[in-house]
């Protein structure tokens, strides 16, 4: 702002200094206002349940390196001291053993079990991704609606507002016609309902805004009774809303689908039961059997010569077990029917509420433009009407009338632009990965 001259008279200094001081708390009021981002990155750091999908991951991926472990080698040091005094048959106990190992054990084949027991716990990490993801749309989805269900009450509440400082106006001057002798006593009490009818729905919506400003303040970690002045979002574009995204790519397909891949590779693990595994192992140490003198010299000399190694391969194969490894495979293949049906209909639902959303966005953008033009028109309406009224042209009916459509035209647009702005994020929580 351009500060006046040392000669400009003194009103049109006072007059810069009072705009000054205006103008500075209209940008405090604005710095101390909510933007819907800053509200949306408040409400992502400050949420209560967005730190369990987020321990789901780790917890995943910790899952995920242990199935990779369990098809590599495995080294452990093993022993054991087995005391056995004389009494059992010694050709079966030794009378004792005594023990020191190097073990190593490799799978060689496992019928597939452990190459799908990593694609199970990929699938899972994926599941647990895509479940925080959603989790993060939905609270982004609650904090949208929110902010715009504020928005919504706080300018229904201004144009209320505004036509009870007209009724205002207009029952002051009945007062006057009244007190002038005019018969208008019945005109000032239609008046008067009107007022308490405007009143009670003035009420009514604040607590609306009280209601949606107490949740936003929760979802951003606020505190609920705390005072919140939101910015608000402009008004939507004339343009066509724009796709929104591709429907396919919505976090919770991928969830159904990483579930329907870890049903498949529990169907192949069941699988795996029915067929032969090999197990390579070694193992390399001391063994030394007779342990009922264990604190004699010629023990340990003993002990510690009779070191060495030996290698094995173990080979298991199912027979017969009355059903039990074939019925555990069924249980899997119906799991695996159960989640590929489970994630073909999300899929169905996803691209349903998707298309729900695009088409809400259009039908509402078109109401938008006729309330836009409403407004105004209905506004001058009012004017005209209440104009005649005076010059003895009109009733007090059609002032009345013409103030109720005023104001539920501006009511009316106001809560399609919050449905609008509700549609448009449903549409972006469908339509973005």
């Amino acid at each position: 702002m351009r500060q006046p001259s040392d000669g400009s008279l003194p009103w049109a200094r006072a007059l810069f200094a009072a705009l000054a001081v205006l103008a500075s708390r209209a940008a405090a009021s604005a710095a101390d206002r909510v933007t819907l981002p800053q509200a949306i990155a408040e409400a992502m750091a400050a949420n209560a349940h967005l730190p369990l999908p987020a321990l789901e991951i780790s917890t995943a991926s910790e899952r995920e390196k242990q199935a990779r472990a369990e098809q590599w080698l495995k080294v452990v040091l093993e022993g054991d001291f087995i005391y056995a005094p004389p009494g059992y048959s010694a050709a079966i106990t030794n009378l004792g053993e005594a023990r020191l190992q190097g073990v190593v054990r490799q799978p060689i084949y496992a019928g597939g079990a452990l190459r799908a027991g990593v694609t199970k716990a990929g699938a899972g990490v994926d599941a647990a991704r895509a479940r925080y993801r959603v989790a993060q749309k939905d609270l982004e989805l609650e904090v949208r609606s929110r902010f715009s269900e504020l928005q919504a009450a706080e300018a229904e509440a201004e144009s209320r507002r505004a036509g009870l400082d007209q009724l205002a106006t207009y029952r002051t001057a009945l007062a006057e016609r009244a007190a002038a002798g005019q018969g208008v006593a019945s005109d000032l009490g239609k008046t008067d309902v009107r007022v308490a009818l405007e009143q009670d729905a003035l009420v009514e919506v604040e607590s609306r805004a009280d209601e949606a400003r107490m949740t936003l303040n929760d979802l951003m970690g606020r505190d609920p009774a705390a005072a919140l002045e939101i910015e608000p979002l402009p008004d939507p574009p004339a343009a066509p809303a724009a796709a929104g995204g591709d429907w396919s790519a919505a976090p919770d397909i991928g969830a159904a689908e990483a579930a329907a891949r870890s049903a498949a590779a529990d169907f192949t693990i069941a699988s795996a039961e029915l067929r032969p595994r090999l197990l390579f192992s070694a193992d390399a140490g001391f063994l030394a059997d007779d342990t009922t003198h264990p604190f004699t010299t010629q023990f340990w000399d003993r002990y510690w010569r009779d070191g060495g190694y030996s290698l094995a391969i173990v080979f298991a194969m199912p027979v017969w077990d009355t059903g039990a490894l074939r019925a555990r495979r069924a249980e899997a293949g119906h799991g695996l029917q159960a989640a590929q049906l489970a994630a073909a209909a999300e899929r169905r639902d996803a691209r349903l509420s998707w298309e729900k959303a695009r088409a809400a966005c259009d039908r509402l953008r078109a109401r938008i433009e006729i309330l836009s033009r409403a407004v105004p028109e209905a506004r001058d309406a009012y004017l005209q009407t209440e104009s005649r009224y005076r010059g003895g042209l009109a009733s007090a009916l059609d002032v009345l009338e013409a103030h109720r459509a005023q104001l539920d035209a501006a009511v009316l647009r106001a809560e399609t632009v919050a449905r609008y702005r509700v549609a448009e994020a449903t549409l972006q929580r469908w339509g973005t990965p």
